[in-house]
């Protein structure tokens, strides 16, 4: 009996101690997310746009306003928002802190949804959000805080996580990896920053994906290669090398990505690569997937020169591809093709 007593005893020491630590995390998480926001409010901000649709038979005019989130990225005042929210309109502004202040547009990249702004007369007392691309990828399961503008409100944190790296969907194939999270970005929200736990911005919404209540971002490298080009020269100049791209499964069971066709008289012709050729790399970006070709190609620049590694026989052959920006009237590139004989491929 004084066993039993004595046995009752420390489980339920055990269990007090455990419960107190749970709420302590809790409460540490919790305090955790506030700070996030804190820290990061003041860089958020309402973007609304006005698109001028064709007048009435009477002539009344008509306007179409689109309101998203954005957020400072420079203390220049350069605001990064949706492409889907800014491109296009025929004026655009934000409001921080509940006043509106004129903007203009620098440039848009409607392939991933990114556009960059500049606020005209600067707020006093913002902040701004840093893209730091050593960043490595958040794992799965890793808490993420979105700030956003929903509706007619301030700046607001939600709280989700991490839940996959996706670099297609159905028959689509993205530009670049994107990540997926379990954060709703309806109502106003799209073009948020979301953060990790300390912090540091692992993207920017840049989709919704409605069936799963959640959205996709853009992560900090790919926002830095857009940004980059934004500011230089108002636009995204996508890389083509020229080439079609197949997958088959090996004897080992393991993935090989083909060249299926090399386009003559392009890039990728013109350095040697040859239909048939196993593909290893693209400017060090290893390719174990068809998927892994859109991204590696998205980090190249036209007209600059990018190794590509491939396997041709038993011989290791890497050669330097000068690509060129891509021909936009190819309806074919970024598409998934699937070919008489079952087997995906894709146009890059």
């Amino acid at each position: 009996m004084i066993f039993r007593s004595g046995w009752t005893a420390f489980l339920l020491a055990v269990l007090t101690a455990s419960l107190g630590a749970s709420q302590s995390d809790a409460l540490a998480l919790q305090q955790r997310v506030v700070e996030v926001f804190e820290q990061n409010r003041d860089a958020v901000v309402r973007v609304k746009a006005a698109y001028r649709e064709p007048d009435d038979p009477d002539g009344t005019a008509q306007v179409m306003l689109r309101v998203g989130t954005g957020f400072f990225i420079s203390k220049e005042g350069h605001v990064l928002v949706s492409a889907s929210r800014a491109a296009g309109a025929d004026r655009v502004w934000i409001e921080f802190d509940g006043k509106p202040y004129a903007a203009e547009a620098i440039g848009h990249d409607r392939l991933t949804n990114i556009s960059v702004l500049r606020v005209l007369n600067l707020p006093e007392n913002f902040e701004i959000i840093p893209i730091d691309t050593s960043l490595p990828r958040p794992p799965l399961g890793a808490i993420a805080v979105a700030i956003a503008c929903p509706l007619d409100f301030e700046p607001s944190p939600s709280m989700g996580m991490v839940t996959g790296m996706d670099k297609k969907l159905g028959g689509r194939i993205f530009p670049t990896e994107y990540i997926r999270t379990s954060i709703s970005v309806d109502a106003g929200q799209g073009g948020c920053p979301m953060l990790d736990i300390n912090g540091r911005l692992i993207g920017m919404s840049v989709a919704s994906i409605p069936d799963l209540g959640g959205s996709y971002i853009l992560p900090p490298d790919a926002l830095a290669r857009v940004r980059d080009d934004l500011l230089f020269s108002g636009e995204v100049i996508h890389s083509w090398m020229g080439f079609e791209v197949g997958e088959k499964l090996n004897t080992d069971d393991s993935n090989a990505v083909y060249l299926s066709r090399v386009i003559d008289g392009a890039p990728a012709a013109d350095a040697g690569l040859q239909e048939g050729d196993h593909l290893i790399s693209i400017a060090g970006r290893p390719i174990e997937r068809m998927s892994d070709v859109p991204g590696a190609i998205f980090f190249t620049r036209a007209n600059q020169f990018s190794s590509v590694e491939v396997r041709r026989g038993d011989e290791l052959i890497e050669v330097s591809v000068k690509a060129l920006p891509r021909p936009e009237e190819d309806a074919l590139i970024g598409r998934l093709a699937v070919p008489e004989d079952g087997s995906e491929r894709d146009v890059r």
